[in-house]
């Protein structure tokens, strides 16, 4: 192994934390349920989000799509006005987040036993940037081994996306570990590109159908530090 790639949002941090607050600071909304929902907001997402790249799709007209029709699946109708006020308070709760402290320790390991480092992950270059240094990762990845789709122009999991990065970071396929939480998104993507997938299944999401089979997969009680140090 010579290469481990990762992808941002719900893998390197608690993205459905920020999410949770941005609810119950707008809705009344079953706690139980957020989870769900905030699933459903991102499966809605990932299916417009490349209409953003084209100009087919403004950025405030997904906020508003995903939400709309992640609460729709439980029978909530939102304004547009009140999905973008949600945005927002989500964008600010967002400024607050951390890695996960078994990330930190997997970042430290590679760092410290020369594996290369790498980050890909699909958003606005500027949302994405605040996230990404309000994180500390800078610390660990490069500023050139960071690939942001908006900045690129391709968004996972587009096979573009990945053949640049191996492109710019000179990666050798058999030697090049992506991973990520979004099965469609980043094992697809990477094994679509040749390359190793590990899935980062701590939702406890069903796997899709696919062509596509993982190289391991991390359940909820699995400790990524340890599996990379294990492949």
């Amino acid at each position: 192994m010579t290469s481990v790639l990762f992808d941002l949002d719900d893998t390197l941090y608690d993205q459905l934390e920020p999410f949770k607050k941005a609810v119950q600071k707008n809705f009344l909304f079953p706690t139980s349920q957020i989870e769900d929902l905030y699933l459903f907001s991102r499966s809605f997402a990932d299916e417009v989000f490349p209409l953003t790249h084209t100009g087919e799709m403004k950025l405030e007209d997904m906020y508003v799509y995903r939400m709309q029709n992640a609460c729709a699946q439980f029978g909530m109708q939102l304004t547009s006005t009140q999905a973008l006020r949600f945005q927002e308070d989500y964008k600010y709760f967002q400024g607050q987040i951390e890695l996960f402290a078994d990330a930190k320790r997997a970042l430290s390991y590679c760092t410290h036993h020369n594996i290369s480092l790498g980050l890909i992950t699909n958003g606005p270059t500027n949302h994405q940037w605040t996230k990404i240094q309000q994180l500390g990762l800078l610390h660990w990845v490069s500023a050139g081994n960071i690939f942001i789709s908006s900045t690129v122009g391709f968004s996972k999991p587009d096979i573009h996306l990945f053949e640049y990065v191996e492109q710019s970071m000179g990666l050798s396929k058999k030697e090049t570990y992506y991973i990520g939480d979004s099965y469609e998104n980043d094992i697809d993507g990477a094994k679509n590109a040749g390359w190793k997938a590990i899935w980062f299944n701590h939702r406890g999401r069903k796997k899709p159908q696919s062509q596509f089979v993982f190289d391991q997969v991390l359940e909820r009680k699995t400790s990524l530090y340890e599996t990379i140090q294990s492949l």
